[in-house]
Formats: structure tokens, C-alpha cells, sequence
């Protein structure tokens, strides 16, 4: 009877060792996804702000650059690794400017593979500008 006792005990362990090296992974999956959701609403927001801000400017100008750019780093987003495109770069009363901003976050699951994940945030808005 000792024997079957002292057999479940090493049996028990390696279940809790197979268990450990399954949940581990998965609990870096769940808080990778979730630092990438917030890194890309962060950036989606400062997107839309950004867009807004450029329809009051008449087109991509630098102090719009400067505003995004504070905007990004406020989220705790590096401008510097960050991609801008303002199209068109002029635009008169009520036509159309798009913001658009993309990035790459890094992606890191212990045991599984690391690599980074693009993110892309775009935003459309109306010039205010009267030319």
C-alpha cells in the first residue's frame, strides 16, 4: 500500500509540472494581448485627435506633428517609432483629411515565440480651413 501512495505522489507532480507549462504560456499570451489592445487604442485615439486637429489646420503642418507627437507620448508611445501619413497635405473648407499612424509592438510568449504585431489607426475628418 505504501508503494501505490509513494507512485500517485510522483504522479501528481509531473501532472502539475505538465499543468504549469501550459497555464504559464497562456497567462503571457492573455497579458501581451492585453498590453497590445491598450498600446493600439492609445495610438487610435491620439489618431483621431490628431485628424481632428488637422481639418482646424488646413493639412499636415508641423505644429500638427508636434501635437501628435505629444499626444503618443502621453499614451507612453515613442513618436520616434511611430509612421505618419496626412493625406492630402492641404485641404481647403469641408474636404476630407486622413490621419493615418502605424507602429510595431513586440510580442514576447515565454516557451512559444516572440515577435511584433503592426498596428494601424487611421481617422478621417473635415477641413475647417476657408481658402
Amino acid at each position: 500500500m505504501t508503494r501505490s501512495l509513494h507512485n500517485d505522489r510522483g504522479l501528481a507532480t509531473l501532472e502539475t509540472t505538465f499543468a504549469i507549462t501550459m497555464l504559464v504560456p497562456l497567462l503571457f499570451s492573455i497579458l501581451e494581448f492585453g498590453s497590445a489592445l491598450e498600446r493600439w487604442l492609445a495610438q487610435d485615439a491620439a489618431t483621431v485627435q490628431a485628424a481632428r486637429y488637422a481639418g482646424e489646420l488646413g493639412g499636415d503642418t508641423p505644429a500638427l506633428r508636434q501635437f501628435l507627437a505629444e499626444q503618443l507620448r502621453g499614451a507612453g508611445i515613442d513618436p520616434d517609432r511611430v509612421s505618419v501619413e496626412v493625406v492630402p497635405s492641404r485641404v481647403g473648407w469641408r474636404e476630407p483629411v486622413r490621419v493615418s499612424v502605424s507602429s510595431a509592438h513586440p510580442v514576447t510568449i515565454p516557451f512559444l515565440f516572440s515577435t511584433t504585431v503592426p498596428l494601424r489607426s487611421s481617422a478621417i475628418s473635415r477641413g475647417e480651413v476657408n481658402r
